[in-house]
């Protein structure tokens, strides 16, 4: 039914003057890599930014702002020892403390404890299905976040939002919290903290919260519920936990949509986890040029020599028909406003 509908549309419109990519050459070379169209001189110009590359400049990732560079990966095993990487710096560095936030889980209409068992069954859960709030977060004050779901969509504060920490609320029933014996910088909390004083990196506008300053945003802990074993012997657990995730690094499902700093880019060849032409694209995508975007490892020609999908070119030529459709409807006057 979706498919019929949207085939329905022939009025279609093309919007030509993008913002983000200030980089002619590489706005260029990206046109090519949708269609898997690149010449050997794209391939050449992409293969300079390689990290590995004698021809790369490699900058020194020490001082601002490559020192603030973020990364993006379509693997998720990348991306969370990364992020757990980049925060642990950043407490070493502002001396500030790292809370690891366990999510507050309990079993069925009475709340009632899990069993080590269903704890474990619920550990080893993914995300989307646990309502997209994980098990375990770590947070610090300073540290760069992204928001998990759509909290509060009339002031633009939605699933993907970036920003940083600014507070740390801890919940009042947190009274000896645990330190790590291996770093006493290390805190095991029991509970999610109370509230998050939120500073979005892109500004809404909304009127200052009481007893915050201007552009902050609380956050408070979600709840929701999801199940566990069967239909009929299985439980409903009710989860409590903040949603948030550290933000040094993305995968290039969430990198779309963001416009980034400075870039460091993983589309390097592995056999059992390839990455398709569509991951490359986006990841490549994010910044504005060649001198904010640098490849941790070199990559196959083949996400850019080869088309991603026969469908997707049938749907480009179905759609420039259109375009050109409704330009000379356009230019004949036949629309009437």
């Amino acid at each position: 039914m979706g498919d019929n509908i949207y085939h329905q549309f022939d009025t279609v419109i093309e919007l030509t003057q993008q913002k983000r990519i200030e980089d002619e050459r590489w706005s260029e070379i990206l046109t090519h890599s949708r269609t898997g169209s690149c010449t050997r001189q794209d391939l050449n110009d992409i293969r300079k930014l390689v990290l590995t590359n004698e021809q790369c400049d490699i900058p020194d990732f020490s001082t601002f702002p490559w020192n603030e560079t973020e990364l993006v990966t379509p693997r998720n095993s990348v991306r969370t020892v990364w992020n757990k990487a980049k925060l642990r710096e950043h407490c070493r560095q502002t001396g500030n403390l790292l809370y690891v936030v366990d999510a507050e889980d309990s079993g069925g209409k009475e709340r009632r404890t899990l069993t080590n068992t269903e704890r474990l069954t619920i550990a080893k859960m993914p995300s989307k299905e646990t309502a997209q709030l994980e098990n375990r977060i770590e947070l610090a004050v300073g540290m760069k976040v992204m928001v998990t779901l759509n909290m509060a969509t009339d002031i633009g504060l939605t699933n993907g939002s970036r920003g940083t920490i600014v507070d740390i609320i801890l919940d009042p029933r947190e009274s000896n919290t645990d330190i790590d014996e291996d770093d006493n910088h290390i805190v095991h909390l029991k509970f999610p903290p109370a509230m998050i004083v939120f500073k979005p990196t892109r500004q809404f506008n909304f009127e200052p919260f009481d007893g915050l300053q201007a552009g902050q945003i609380p956050i408070f802990p979600k709840e929701a519920s999801f199940r566990i074993g069967t239909k009929k012997r299985g439980t409903s657990v009710n989860r409590r936990q903040l949603p948030l995730t550290a933000a040094y690094a993305f995968t290039d499902r969430k990198a779309q949509g963001q416009t980034l700093g400075n870039v460091l880019v993983d589309i390097g060849k592995l056999s059992r986890f390839p990455v398709n032409q569509f991951a490359a694209y986006v990841a490549l995508s994010r910044g504005k040029g060649r001198h904010k975007i640098r490849l941790l490892r070199d990559f196959d020609n083949k996400l850019f020599t080869k088309h991603p999908s026969l469908n997707l070119k049938y749907e480009d030529e179905r759609l420039e028909s259109l375009i050109r459709q409704t330009k000379d409807n356009w230019d004949a006057g036949r629309f009437n406003f």
